[in-house]
């Protein structure tokens, strides 16, 4: 006699750290995790950051310190420049049930909340390089929120209203959460940038649209491979049309 389980499904992406498994705790609004995108430093930063270090001690070396002594600082330089490094890899794309945490999970700062009912299902976008999208689209828009590192140049791109910082006090009674900063019904051009290929986060998103019963299936196969932009304002509407699309529409 066959048993059906129910197991969980396991979460794709990126470790769970215990800071993504706490605030998930505190907001079990959003459902369960189903997808990590981290942005850890790329392997040509952490050559770079070597770089640097033994430039420094070699520096020391050949300077007035002695050869131990210059060998002796490279622990020291090895724990400030990697700490940077860690710290500004700390930004994070959080795919929950029902929305997402976005933003750096690096100690003292939290995530922003974008649940799935305030974001433009059609607006999901994949270019390169992502810090381009501003100067794009400020002719229809001049509210951005990027989330990016000198290392990062792929990026995933939607449209969503302006979320609250990840504070259980920006939940109401209703488990609804509420704007903090701007109009509930202000839209803000949300990107998340990764040295690495967007593909695996689409299409977490499309997933997890699609089992909200948004008519998304096959997402994916529009979105990607992504899209190499000009910048230019003029090209917007030929190369990011789901970001123009959404933009001109109100929530």
């Amino acid at each position: 006699m066959s048993q059906q389980t129910n197991a969980t499904p396991a979460v794709t992406g990126d470790r769970v750290t215990r800071k993504v498994r706490r605030l998930a705790a505190e907001f079990p609004e959003l459902g369960r995790v189903r997808h990590v995108e981290a942005n850890p430093p790329s392997p040509k930063a952490w050559a770079v950051t070597l770089g640097f270090v033994a430039f420094c001690v070699i520096g020391a070396a050949i300077g007035n310190a002695t050869v131990a002594g210059a060998l002796g600082m490279l622990p020291i330089w090895l724990a400030i420049c990697g700490g940077i490094l860690w710290y500004y890899g700390g930004e994070k794309v959080v795919v929950f049930d029902r929305g997402l945490l976005i933003g750096s999970f690096a100690p003292f700062l939290r995530p922003h909340v974008v649940p799935f009912a305030q974001f433009a299902v059609g607006s999901i976008t994949a270019v390169r390089p992502a810090w381009k999208l501003a100067a794009m689209l400020t002719p229809r828009t001049s509210l951005f929120t990027g989330r990016n590192t000198i290392w990062a140049f792929n990026g995933v791109a939607f449209v969503a209203v302006f979320g609250p910082v990840a504070r259980r006090k920006y939940v109401d009674a209703a488990g609804t959460f509420s704007g903090h900063g701007a109009r509930p019904s202000t839209a803000i051009v949300w990107w998340f940038a990764t040295w690495r290929q967007p593909d695996r986060l689409v299409k977490a998103l499309e997933a997890a649209l699609v089992d909200l019963g948004h008519p998304v299936v096959g997402l994916s196969h529009h979105v990607l491979p992504l899209v190499r932009i000009s910048g230019k304002p003029a090209d917007a509407a030929t190369q990011v049309p789901r970001l123009v699309a959404a933009l001109e529409q109100s929530f």
